[in-house]
């Protein structure tokens, strides 16, 4: 018990101090180096807390992690290893804020010690995260105290509302539309649970008002048994329908995933919750790490050719990354389920970073406003190059971070919808992040394919992409517009931006361009039986300097870190002179 009091003394507000000398400090057992190396970094999984660190490339930077494993070790001892004393105080505060380390008495914590020190962890942690909330809608509970309980979040929360039947609940998410268009109440993401839809068309515009997605729950693997009624409706009035299936041994078998992705394609489903339950899927418990592995790629394939798949329970990519807490557990699991939470962490954190990359990007929308100023952005600026009004529905294929959704919001109004397609779920979340953040409430972010819109035929009034290089590299920029005519309503326009040419304007005779072939590329794709190009625009902007900004924000990194190399302020420009970029826009009507 005494080592026990000794521990309490280690509070959530004190994380951030340099720890003292006499300090011991230890890396929690659950903490695992993954064998996994992308691009020179290492990765360390944490099983307990369900999230993953980034270990940059540098000498020792590993073997210094491996150093706190087993044992408590004494601060003193381990700086006196090191030459670079803030760089280990700054690795030391980074594992400890993510609760991959605990300050520890000289011996090695009981178990019960360790659940303390784990708890003082998470509570520190959760502290700054987003949290979900679950609510039962059949259990009669009222719009304002539904409201009460977001208004209490730090945070705005990942809401999820459950319900046998959606008709009975039309007045209180009519409620809660209206309270989160006059920003009484925000929500990082809504999603409502369901057993049964509605063709009530009053219904359907109370959940896009809300943001809401729709789960729909009892599907069977690996198509419904039945037509499900309301669901044309649903996804005409462009919501958001996602299947929640439970599927058994044969996703493995290519077969039977053609047959789910061939009925959820036409559909226009958004994608698919699919359920793993390793105690139901080898009930002998004999399975291996490699059929766990099969598992994992299997679903990805789905993942890969419908762009949404989620396994509800198991961690989500933002539980993963650090950004959200961890539901709570539904209850003991067995070990072998432990083992299956175990490898899909190691599976799913390699995929997770190789989304982040060094190029020039950005972090943060201030940032990303610089790429491409909002005084010079030719659609935002000139709407009427669209045909939009308040009210238009418009989709942004290859989104981002939300820059142009963001940018066309004012006109489309707040009874209007743009609607953000992109591929990674990473950038998606992050996105929505910054729209709730600034209380954008006419704009939806959903994971999924520039070549697989999940929109019916002529559902949208107009459809924008804009500057998405690897969809012209990896020859989809046709398969890409094609869509876009295919959802855009007759008379409707699409518009494509790209950049033509980088100018170095003391030097006008050595230009940097990314494709010679862009302008043909979206030209020839353009050129399509059901389109006709209406204008062709020139425009551009000065390159912002780089100078005094910090590097981190213009970097792709999503995944914590155990030291940030990136952590510097730019001093100089690799291109000092000065920089004119040029975009072309081809923008086409549909017949």
């Amino acid at each position: 018990m005494k080592r026990l009091e000794h521990l309490k003394t280690s509070r959530p507000g004190s994380l951030s101090k340099k720890l003292p000398d006499d300090a011991f400090v230890m890396l929690d057992p659950a903490v695992e180096v993954l064998d996994a190396e992308i691009a020179e970094h290492r990765l360390l999984s944490h099983r307990y807390l369900e999230i993953g660190m980034v270990v940059p490339p540098g000498d020792g930077l590993v073997d210094f992690v491996t150093t706190l494993s087993n044992e408590p070790v004494n601060v003193a001892v381990l700086r006196a290893q090191f030459d670079d004393q803030s760089m280990i105080d700054e690795m030391l505060a980074s594992l400890r804020q993510h609760g991959f380390m605990h300050i520890t008495s000289q011996t090695k914590p009981s178990t019960e010690e360790l659940e303390h020190l784990r708890r003082i962890a998470e509570c520190a942690r959760t502290a700054s995260l987003r949290r979900s909330i679950v609510i039962d809608l059949d259990s009669e509970i009222s719009l304002e105290q539904i409201s009460t309980r977001l208004r209490d979040e730090t945070h705005p929360p990942e809401l999820l509302l459950r319900c046998a039947q959606l008709a009975d609940h039309k007045l209180t998410l009519g409620g809660l539309a209206r309270l989160r268009q006059k920003g009484i109440v925000r929500m990082h993401q809504t999603v409502v649970q369901t057993q049964c839809l509605s063709s009530d068309s009053e219904l359907r515009r109370s959940l896009i008002r809300l943001g809401a997605a729709v789960y729909l729950d009892g599907i069977s693997w690996p198509v419904p048994n039945h037509p499900i009624a309301g669901l044309e409706e649903m996804v005409r009035d462009c919501v958001a329908v996602h299947l929640l299936m439970t599927p058994d041994l044969s996703i493995m078998d290519e077969a039977e995933r053609r047959r789910v992705l061939t009925w959820a394609t036409s559909a226009f489903i958004s994608g698919l919750c699919l359920r793993l339950d390793p105690d139901a899927l080898w009930p002998a418990g004999d399975a291996a790490e490699d059929d766990f592995d099969a598992m994992f790629k299997a679903v990805h394939a789905i993942e890969n050719a419908l762009g949404d798949v989620l396994i509800p329970n198991l961690p989500s990519d933002e539980v993963l990354l650090g950004n959200a807490a961890s539901s709570p557990s539904p209850g003991r699991v067995s070990d072998f389920a432990k083992r299956f939470r175990a490898a899909y962490l190691r599976w799913r954190l390699p995929l997770l970073k190789a989304c982040e990359n060094d190029n020039s990007w950005s972090q943060v929308p201030e940032v990303e406003d610089k790429l491409v100023r909002a005084q010079e952005d030719l659609l935002p600026n000139h709407p009427e190059l669209l045909l939009l009004k308040p009210g238009s529905i418009v989709v942004d294929v290859c989104g981002g971070l939300g820059r142009v959704a963001r940018r066309l919001s004012p006109a489309v109004g707040e009874n209007g919808l743009v609607i953000s397609v992109e591929m990674f779920r990473c950038l998606s979340d992050r996105a929505r992040r910054f729209a709730c953040e600034r209380n954008f409430t006419n704009l939806d972010f959903r994971p999924g394919l520039a070549q697989r819109l999940a929109l019916p035929d002529a559902s949208v009034d107009a459809a924008v992409n804009e500057w998405t290089g690897g969809i012209w590299e990896l020859g989809l920029g046709a398969s890409m517009v094609k869509e876009m005519a295919r959802v855009v309503r007759p008379g409707g326009r699409i518009a494509v931006t790209h950049r033509l040419v980088q100018l170095h304007l003391a030097s006008l005779r050595q230009p940097w361009v990314q494709y010679d072939e862009i302008y043909a590329w979206i030209r020839e794709a353009v050129v399509h039986p059901d389109l006709t190009i209406i204008a062709e625009r020139i425009w551009g902007q000065i390159v912002p300097s780089l100078i005094g900004e910090h590097a981190t924000h213009w970097r792709k990194q999503y995944m914590p870190r155990l030291i940030n190399p990136y952590d510097v302020i730019y001093r100089y420009d690799d291109s000092p002179d000065t920089r004119a970029d040029v975009y072309l826009t081809v923008i086409a009507q549909r017949r």
